[in-house]
């Protein structure tokens, strides 16, 4: 299944909320692999978002929003390298955005949702969370190692 362009725009702009509020969000320590519900308001569109930091690179993470199950409308990948089928290469943090016919093969600057390299990895969380509209978000517990 894919979406049209405009398709993508409405389900990003729809306000959304974690399913699960009372139980917290864990940012580490790596390894740590987990995936939330999140819940549009006006309707019942589910989302699931998954976060990922593996063993053999510590600071590295991913955070990735997908919409029925499949659908990547958002991946955020705070290291590693990237080409796009236009050519354009990534070395580092990158944010990968839906884009009509392509998914998420396409990667932009993270400056592209107002994140910056210098931010945190929970300035970064919640600055995706703003970008996806997610209204309400459980308390974070932020561990690195």
């Amino acid at each position: 299944m894919t979406l049209t362009q405009v398709e993508y725009d409405f389900i990003m702009s729809q306000e959304k909320v974690f399913d699960d509020l009372d139980s917290t969000i864990h940012l580490g320590p790596a390894p740590i692999q987990w995936v939330k519900q999140i819940n549009a308001t006006i309707n019942k569109e589910i989302f699931l978002l998954d976060f990922y930091r593996g063993s053999f690179e510590l600071a590295k993470y991913t955070i990735n929003k997908r919409y029925r199950q499949t659908i990547v409308l958002l991946r955020y990948d705070n290291g590693g390298r990237h080409t796009n089928p236009d050519g354009t290469k990534f070395e580092g943090s990158h944010i990968h955005l839906y884009k009509e016919g392509y998914n998420d093969k396409f990667a932009f600057p993270i400056s592209e949702i107002g994140l910056d390299e210098t931010d945190s990895m929970e300035v970064v969380f919640n600055k995706i969370m703003h970008f996806c509209n997610i209204k309400r978000i459980p308390n974070i517990e932020m561990s690195m190692f």
